[in-house]
């Protein structure tokens, strides 16, 4: 059977391998970072992931579904919540019908530890693609160690993302068209803890989104009672942006003019602003 090098091994590249080896092909699977099943997580980018009907398809499919949907938390509608406080309930679907709060970074792990147990996928860490020979079939790697690796194979897939190594490449094939552009926002990660006795401190079964215009703020659930807060800002553009937020005194009045009900169940929004990237 053919052996194919998948280059990216976060969740398309992952759950891409484990498709392909039931298939019985000879997967290579690249990742330039450490095998996140060992390293701790950076602070401030664990976002939470909406799982949808076609994310839990796909999972079925590799008899994972069950297990990450235990873990979650189904979300029957939106939550918005008004600068003034008010709030409005907004059903996502027919009775019972959800999409899954889940943890991108547990998600990424069960994936990877399925494609562990195939004897024909080969896991490779900390082997960053740094050229791709297109008409070959060969892929060029650096460990960290310095050292080069190349891979060749009869299939080359390019699953890693931004920046993508292989879609760079490929630009320099004839007639590939190819456009970029850069959103104009970025995002920080906060926190709404549990209670003290392990209670969600706003509705549990509910994406909460704090719609502002150009920005917004949502929050989505995880099991041990706390949410996952994500602030969604320009980097420069209008009067609310991060790089005018550069005091406390500054997050507190637009925390307080803009979020104000979120300000009494973020206990500790001071230090995650500053600290979080």
């Amino acid at each position: 059977m053919d052996k194919i090098n998948i280059i990216g091994g976060g969740l398309a590249g992952s759950l891409m391998g484990v498709y392909l080896a039931k298939k019985g092909f000879d997967v290579h699977l690249f990742e330039r970072r450490p095998d996140m099943r060992k390293e701790k997580m950076s602070a401030g980018r664990s976002i939470n992931l909406a799982l949808s009907t076609r994310g839990v398809k796909a999972l079925q499919k590799v008899g994972l579904a069950e297990d990450i949907l235990d873990d979650g938390i189904p979300m029957y509608g939106r939550m918005m919540h008004g600068i003034d406080g008010t709030l409005n309930y907004q059903p996502y679907g027919k009775e019972g019908e959800a999409i899954y709060s889940v943890s991108r970074g547990r998600l990424n792990i069960k994936l990877l530890e399925l494609a562990d147990e195939y004897p024909n996928i080969t896991l490779y860490f900390d082997h960053k693609c740094v050229d791709i020979d297109i008409e070959n079939g060969i892929a060029y790697f650096e460990d960290a160690n310095g050292n080069k690796v190349q891979s060749k194979a009869d299939r080359n897939l390019g699953t890693d993302g931004a920046y993508s190594a292989v879609r760079e490449k490929m630009q320099h094939s004839g007639r590939f068209d190819y456009s970029q552009s850069y959103l104009r926002h970025g995002y920080k990660e906060l926190e709404i803890p549990a209670g003290k006795n392990g209670e969600f401190l706003v509705q549990k079964n509910a994406l909460h989104i704090w719609p502002r215009g150009n920005y917004m703020m949502i929050a989505l659930p995880n099991p041990a009672g706390d949410f996952t807060c994500t602030l969604f800002l320009p980097f420069e553009d209008g009067e609310h942006n991060f790089e005018n937020l550069n005091s406390t005194q500054k997050v507190k009045d637009f925390f307080n003019t803009q979020f104000a009900d979120a300000i009494p169940i973020m206990p500790t929004l001071l230090d995650d602003f500053e600290k979080n990237p």
